[in-house]
């Protein structure tokens, strides 16, 4: 496994721990805002990747 194949791998845990976190947070009163913050950080984390080579794939 390359390098950037591992990048990909962790992005998807990554993302898989937000959709966990997001659905916890709509569970609480005033969760909304932590989902918003949650998304916008996955966001943040698809540019990031989406510019290494091989990024994005």
């Amino acid at each position: 496994m390359g390098m950037f194949d591992k990048v990909n791998e962790m992005k998807d845990k990554a993302e898989g721990l937000a959709d966990q976190a997001k659905d916890m947070a709509s569970k609480v009163p005033g969760g909304e805002g932590i989902a918003e913050k949650i998304d916008e950080a996955t966001e943040k984390l698809d540019g990031v990747t989406d510019k290494l080579p091989g990024g994005g794939e």
